[in-house]
């Protein structure tokens, strides 16, 4: 499980495994894969390196599948401030 923290400041623990995506509305959105939907402080970057975090702690052999979340991460815009790249856009 991954802390995140709701908009009034109050922490939470998700399961990683029930995340079906996580994206930038402005605000982060973590949808579920029981359709429900968590609005999130922390940049969808972050989310995304807890996520990481979390599957190397509990998978080390798996680390080239958190190097390649990460680099998918880097390559669609997700940086640590939430934000997106110029060419994003476009």
């Amino acid at each position: 499980m991954i802390e995140l923290t709701r908009f009034d400041g109050t922490h939470f623990y998700v399961n990683v495994e029930f995340i079906e995506f996580v994206e930038t509305t402005p605000d982060t959105v973590v949808s579920l894969i029981d359709h429900k939907k968590l609005l999130v402080r922390e940049p969808a970057a972050e989310v995304v390196r807890r996520i990481a975090e979390y599957h190397r702690q509990t998978a080390p052999r798996g680390a080239n599948n958190i190097i390649s979340m990460l680099r998918w991460a880097e390559a669609h815009g997700a940086h640590a401030d939430g934000g997106t790249t110029p060419e994003d856009d476009r």
